[in-house]
């Protein structure tokens, strides 16, 4: 082994690990950060055009529409995550108060304010502009237009506004009949033209916008169940598949006639329908990039643009909103399969139980939720099967149902590197069809033929993740597929869409619905380990490791990892992908591929770097704990941790590294050591994200701690290493919500301080 050309890449790479690690995301996906950029402007524009008065009514526009600019402001401002009770938002609903309802858009828009919002004493005003909004409708099978008592017809435009304030005011909680959202969803497919387009009035003919309108008003309607004619049949699927294939051949993303009312338009198709593509267009990605092209970045507005752009506060408002909106992180991917449209019996599973597991869970933090077709984007090679894997791992949960056996054809072969690099899989059978059940079993012994589906017992942590649902062990009973100490796919036999469909959170139409839910909830919990997932666009990493070299090249690192009885191997990937950042991060010269050996093996010797990883109690015979010995006292050392922090190793790790070295101790090592130096690592290791014991169990969340390594030293050199926090699941992103053990990015920064100290002479 060439010690000197390690001494030198030691020194002269290692400050590149710490940055590499920090920097990954911005660097492979620039957009995502130019987004943030774009918003903080945009949102310092608003802050600066209010008037000291407490309102942005600066334009034009206000005298026809007064109050429309300062509720557009505010909702942009709301949804870029401005608080309520920050004193702007606070002077801006004061004086939105004070506006009286006249104007169809401005009602709309004020009640998605207040909705927004969330205070108490808005819930009145709430409904007040719901009954002004049906007041103001042209009759039962017509639309909007701009205020009560107009004797001019509907228009889209009008009639979208006051269906997103009836929207809002339903979500938050305000009274409107069935009866309402069947008549709207009627009018909609009324008027919708013989290509599928909509007009601004029924006589024009289709544009973009007026389309975009209608679509979403079918699907706003269509959450009522009441149009749910059967498993899988809803009364709009017609005329939503019309617009969508309109849209897909008309869509513009520069739409010049109202660019900022188009995309905001966008951004709900694409919301509410779940499309990641809307036609061919990756909606969000092609939006972002012209919105931050336009956006003026001395003042942080969008400037004028075309006839209907004529307002910075209202452009301003609206790229926020789908700047802001779009960018909400993607909680759970909907599969797409065959055969048909089996994939989506129920249209809005999904979307309810996101919605739920954002208030519940997550604090009301906002989630989204999509759709991914496997077979839409080109694979052809492995580089464009891990780019697909990395958008994929946006969400940090895949979902797919049916009736019948789920097909996926080559595309197996992602969902298999989208488990490997730390996704879940989340299935059911719908309606508890047996012929998706055969289907599923057969494609999982696909992808795991050595690792069969087990029923998960009610000690599994799950059933305890978010609430104690233990005894709901036999009332839905789940199986699961386990990778190192975290079940990484989860299938119901029995129903659960159907029950999360019905939107019944409270449980007050069926007890069952309520246990799906909260069941759903502990399923999210456990699988996220109650992270939040990234915002959209995020690139995130996969392990690229395309090594075929079967011979050690000379001078290269390889790694040894202890055999032992103890169940030795819980996470073996975790020192490949450890190697695989080291070669693409710090560029070091290294094996990917890790040798299983005993400590008593007469080639110990040839390995400098080794590790030990294991849940279970060991035990080494007096020959071996020499040969291990004699290796360290030569220049190795050895980085060991206890999976998932279980006790028993933790305890045959202790005494094992007594008779180790038997004059020396397990010690602390400290904080300003040369291990987690910035010399060693380019950037200090001060912290680390780890759960600890919080009252005798796991915290639920990470935790920003000190380091905490120990360590046994021989000629003032540490040769042992020993974390009995969890590192190898974490390496391979498979860590379990009750594992105690560091987070991705911490287990790689102690992994690679740990190599790169060993390479250090």
């Amino acid at each position: 082994m060439r010690q000197a050309s390690w001494r030198v890449q030691g020194l002269l790479m290692a400050a590149l690990a710490v940055l590499s690690l920090s920097t990954t995301a911005n660097a492979d996906e620039p957009l995502v950060e130019q987004v943030k950029q774009a918003i903080d402007r945009g949102v310092q524009y608003l802050r600066d055009q209010e008037d000291n008065r407490g309102h942005w009514e600066l334009d034009a526009i206000s005298a026809r529409h007064p109050g429309g600019e300062t509720a557009l402001a505010l909702l942009a401002l709301l949804n870029c995550g401005v608080k309520p009770d920050e004193p702007i938002i606070q002077r801006g609903l004061k004086y939105l108060r004070g506006v009286e309802p006249r104007s169809t858009y401005v009602v709309g828009l004020q009640t998605m304010v207040y909705a927004a919002a969330g205070l108490e004493v808005d819930r009145e005003r709430i409904q007040k502009n719901v009954d002004w909004l049906l007041a103001a409708r042209l009759g039962d099978d017509s639309g909007w237009t701009y205020g009560k008592g107009r004797a001019i017809g509907y228009d889209s435009s009008n009639t979208q506004y006051a269906l997103l304030g009836l929207h809002a005011a339903h979500e938050a909680g305000a009274k409107i009949d069935n009866q309402v959202w069947d008549s709207i969803r009627k009018f909609y497919i009324d008027k919708q033209r013989m290509n599928g387009a909509w007009g601004y009035r029924f006589t024009d003919p289709g544009t973009l916008p007026m389309t975009i309108a209608g679509l979403c008003g079918l699907y706003i309607t269509g959450l009522d169940l009441s149009s749910r004619q059967g498993c899988g049949q809803y009364a709009e699927t017609a005329a939503l598949d019309q617009a969508h294939r309109w849209i897909a051949e008309h869509f513009q993303i520069d739409y010049r006639a109202a660019r900022y009312y188009n995309l905001y338009g966008i951004e709900r198709a694409g919301r509410l329908s779940g499309r990641r593509f809307l036609g061919e267009h990756d909606w969000y990605r092609e939006g972002c990039e012209q919105l931050v092209r336009w956006q003026n970045k001395e003042t942080g507005a969008w400037d004028s643009r075309g006839i209907h752009d004529q307002w910075r506060i209202v452009n301003t408002s609206f790229a926020l909103l789908f700047l802001a909106k779009g960018r909400t992180p993607v909680l759970i991917s909907k599969l797409v399969h065959g055969p048909g449209n089996d994939w989506n019996n129920d249209r809005y599973d999904v979307r309810n139980l996101v919605n739920y597991a954002s208030k519940e869970l997550f604090k009301h933090q906002p989630l989204a939720w999509q759709i991914f077709d496997p077979n839409r984007p080109t694979i052809d090679n492995r580089q464009q099967l891990l780019d697909v894997t990395s958008d994929l791992l946006q969400s940090p949960i895949v979902y797919f149902n049916g009736h019948e056996a789920p097909r996926f054809g080559d595309r197996v072969e992602l969902l298999k590197a989208y488990i490997d690099n730390g996704g879940f899989i989340l299935a059911e059978a719908c309606c508890d069809r047996p012929e998706f059940d055969q289907g599923f079993r057969a494609l999982m012994k696909q992808m795991f033929p050595d690792n069969p589906l087990k029923p998960l017992p009610k000690e599994h942590p799950l059933w305890t993740a978010h609430a104690d649902l233990s005894q709901l062990a036999g009332r839905f009973p789940l199986e699961g597929i386990q990778q190192g100490c975290r079940t990484v796919v989860v299938y119901s036999p029995k129903d659960l869409s159907c029950l999360w469909e019905t939107n019944d959170t409270a449980g007050t139409r069926s007890p069952d619905a309520l246990v799906a839910f909260r069941l759903g909830l502990n399923i999210i919990a456990y699988a996220t380990g109650m992270e939040l997932p990234k915002p959209r666009l995020t690139k995130m990493d996969v392990v690229r490791d395309t090594e075929t070299e079967k011979k050690v090249p000379r001078g290269y690192l390889q790694v040894a990892q202890l055999r032992h009885e103890g169940d030795w191997q819980p996470a073996p990937r975790a020192m490949r992908n450890l190697m695989v950042y080291l070669r693409d991060g710090p560029r070091l010269d290294v094996v990917l591929r890790t040798e299983a050996i005993r400590p008593g093996h007469p080639d110990l010797a040839n390995f400098k770097f080794l590790y030990m990883h294991g849940r279970k109690s060991f035990a080494f015979d007096d020959n071996e704990i020499k040969n291990l010995r004699a290796d360290l006292m030569t220049g190795g050392l050895l980085l060991a941790d206890a999976c998932c922090g279980q006790k028993a190793f933790d305890i045959s790790f202790r005494a094992f590294a007594k008779k180790l070295f038997p004059d020396k101790n397990l010690q602390r090592i400290p904080l300003d050591d040369r291990l987690f130096s910035q010399e060693l690592n380019g950037t200090a290791i001060k912290t680390v994200r780890c759960r600890v014991l919080e009252n005798g169990r796991p915290s639920k969340e990470f935790k920003t701690v000190p380091p905490f390594l120990e360590g046994i030293k021989y000629k003032n050199r540490w040769v042992v290493i020993y974390s009995k926090y969890d590192l190898g699941c974490a390496l391979e992103k498979h860590q379990s919500s009750d594992c105690l053990g560091h987070d991705y990015q911490s287990a790689l920064r102690l992994g690679a301080a740990a190599v790169l100290y060993a390479m250090i002479r």
